[in-house]
């Protein structure tokens, strides 16, 4: 007979934690083999806040069609099968979201040192570490550190007589604590270019290609070179990471290495 395994989830990933979101039943009286049960469900889960996945595996006979169930999470606990979401967010599930940083970490650390099945010679490799950011769209409060200290916002002596063209005072003397409310603000709302910056974060991934476009461009102009024969030579690799600063616009942070050719790592 031949067979073929058909997933069906209809609901998937949904609930938080807690023996209610587990069991429907609201008492907290466990036997211990329940509690040998949670625990082993919660290892399995990674601590995800939401890891109900239900659903059933059906096997078809792909001669006759003829369906066959295989397993359905309905003899699961509580009818779900605890696995995590695998969510990258934060807001959404922090458990799931450190894991993926952790894994995140490992890898780029392999890429500068090596391990994970790369050589310990990609340490020698060119490397540089950059930060694209965008322009500033107009003055807003920010936390200034030089080194451990905090330093005042946008501290100006002039602010009495220097204004905006809207007569508001862009001056800022405080030293703004981390969670301060107004970090990232517009010191003037009238003169922010809010639009402009909408449009930067819309088209920071197509800025990004630009970017890499023109990386292996500029290379082999610097090293006197055809692109043909750079590519010949190196090969542009790296890896990007993007989030929204205070004032809610886009930046991202790069590792770029330059390998050989040939090399595989």
């Amino acid at each position: 007979m031949t067979a073929a395994a058909v997933g069906s989830v209809p609901l998937a990933a949904i609930a938080g934690p807690g023996l209610d979101g587990v069991t429907g039943r609201s008492e907290l009286t466990l036997s211990w083999g329940e509690l040998a049960e949670y625990a082993r469900e919660a290892t399995r889960s990674g601590g995800c806040t939401r890891p109900r996945l239900k659903g059933r595996l059906d096997a078809v006979d792909l001669a006759t069609g003829e369906r066959r169930l295989m397993y359905d999470t309905v003899t699961e606990a509580g009818g779900v099968l605890l696995m995590p979401c695998g969510n990258r967010r934060e807001s959404v599930c922090l458990p799931c979201s450190r894991v993926y940083k952790q894994d995140a970490r490992q890898l780029v650390l392999a890429g500068l040192t090596g391990g994970k099945g790369v050589p310990k010679t990609v340490a020698g490799h060119p490397c540089v570490f950059a930060t694209l950011t965008a322009p500033s769209f107009g003055p807003v409060h920010s936390r200034r550190m030089r080194g451990k200290t905090v330093l005042p916002c946008r501290p100006r002596r002039d602010h009495k007589e220097r204004r905006c063209p809207h007569g508001r005072d862009i001056a800022c003397p405080r030293r703004h604590n981390e969670a301060d409310p107004r970090l990232g603000w517009p010191l003037c709302a009238d003169c922010y270019d809010y639009e402009a910056a909408v449009l930067f974060n819309t088209y920071a991934g197509k800025l990004w290609r630009r970017f890499t476009t023109y990386l292996p461009r500029h290379l082999a102009r610097r090293a006197g070179l055809t692109q043909r024969q750079l590519r010949a030579l190196v090969r542009v690799r790296y890896v990007k990471v993007a989030e929204y600063q205070e004032r809610g616009v886009v930046h991202l942070h790069a590792v770029i290495r330059l390998d050989a050719a040939l090399a595989r790592q």
